[in-house]
């Protein structure tokens, strides 16, 4: 029997994902699956083909000025890693001293971050490999622009922050914040975490003044998992010249260029090793196809039009607190809740054995962001809609939660 779904956790992975996306890669696999850039035969060409097609098209979304800029990643994930571990990597070899020691390059980060950016940080700074500034936000999960300019150093090497909160959906003053600790440190290395927020809303690379842009294909790009891109500005890896300050950390073939033991210096062979996740990008390029790689108006106003349904609906359950903002003005398709006197995994628990509702409980690996609105270790309930979302289902869901804080509230009586 097939199973009734309703699926609120699309700030996770989007579901369903359109039709086109399984569709091409069983064609790809059917058609096409050679190795992309190793070998000159029909398959390894269709490959490349497919592969260099992500690539242009994610460029186009992002505004890059160039689509070699695009580095293609096995996720977000991969390439907040492949950012901070290269940008660290490059100024250890380049200030190393003939003893190998080398001074503490200065890195700032907020409380907003997923643990994506905040444990790989966290690597270096404990084995006092780096000096970690950590701005905080408000209860809103806005991280204010004064605030990281107090702590922004001439010397500062990198500022990384999320777009947007995976926690509250906060959408952050990003361009302020860069036009201020530019001032401070003109060179500063900039790294936006954009998991939730491309595919939702419009993002310029140029417009913004960033260096490092790590993206998401399985999110609101509606592609499959494995697949994410970074963005590599001039200011990280000049286009003449050998002064990178972004450093490959993983070593392998690229295809394009075998002799020697040294890895290529041009983009995006230069940090790109070994086969991509091929069937992974045509999916998602079909996906951005379909949806002719640009942000729908009308599929936004949708999933912002639910969220304010859902924020509503909430607040006229007792026992319900919504943390947050609490209407759509700014922010991501993403609602935070918890239902008093029941754990929110509980919550969760019982949504999806009881009525098939998808969410998720608990601190979504953004932990500084839930000691900040006062969740602590145990977090809270995220609901987040996405393009396929009705009316309906956010109704159900209502219901649900409406019924389990009645029984709950019945229970502790």
């Amino acid at each position: 029997m097939k199973r009734r779904i309703i699926y609120l956790d699309n700030g996770a992975t989007s579901w369903p994902k359109p039709a086109c996306v399984g569709e091409a890669m069983v064609d790809f696999l059917t058609h096409k699956a050679g190795n992309p850039g190793r070998g000159g035969h029909f398959l390894a060409r269709e490959a490349v083909s497919v592969v260099e097609s992500a690539r242009k098209a994610l460029a186009e979304l992002i505004h890059s000025p160039d689509s070699k800029r695009v580095v293609l990643t096995h996720g977000c994930t991969d390439s907040v890693n492949m950012a901070i571990h290269g940008v660290i990597r490059a100024f250890s070899r380049e200030f190393a001293n003939s003893n190998g020691e080398c001074p503490r390059p200065h890195i700032v980060t907020t409380a907003i971050e997923h643990n994506a950016v905040l444990r790989t940080l966290h690597c270096y700074a404990t084995n006092k490999q780096i000096d970690l500034d950590i701005v905080p936000c408000d209860k809103e999960g806005l991280v204010h622009v004064e605030n990281v300019v107090s702590v922004t150093r001439a010397d500062t090497l990198m500022f990384a922050i999320s777009h947007s909160s995976n926690v509250l959906g906060t959408i952050q003053p990003v361009k302020d914040i860069v036009c201020a600790i530019r001032k401070i440190s003109p060179e500063v290395l900039v790294l936006l975490d954009a998991a939730q927020t491309i595919g939702h809303i419009a993002i310029d690379v140029q417009d913004l003044d960033i260096d490092l842009l790590s993206i998401a294909g399985h999110k609101a790009l509606k592609g499959p998992t494995g697949t994410g891109a970074l963005y590599v500005g001039v200011r990280a890896f000049p286009d003449v010249g050998d002064h990178a300050r972004i450093f490959c950390e993983r070593r392998g073939g690229t295809g394009a260029v075998a002799p020697g033991l040294e890895m290529p210096n041009v983009l995006p062979d230069a940090l790109e090793a070994g086969t991509p996740n091929a069937v992974g990008f045509a999916g998602l390029l079909a996906a951005m196809t379909e949806y002719d790689g640009e942000i729908s108006k009308a599929a936004h106003e949708h999933e912002m039009s639910l969220t304010q349904h859902l924020l509503d609906g909430l607040s006229r359950i007792e026992g319900i607190t919504v943390y947050g903002r609490k209407d759509t003005k700014n922010r991501t398709p993403v609602v935070l809740f918890n239902l008093s006197g029941i754990h929110p995994r509980a919550v969760s628990s019982s949504l999806d054995e009881e009525y098939g509702i998808a969410t998720r409980g608990g601190v979504h690996c953004a932990p500084m962001m839930h000691q900040t609105i006062g969740t602590g270790s145990d977090g809270a309930v995220r609901v987040s809609p996405g393009v396929f979302t009705t009316k309906d289902e956010i109704e159900a869901f209502l219901v649900a939660i409406a019924e389990l804080a009645r029984r709950t509230s019945n229970q502790l009586a």
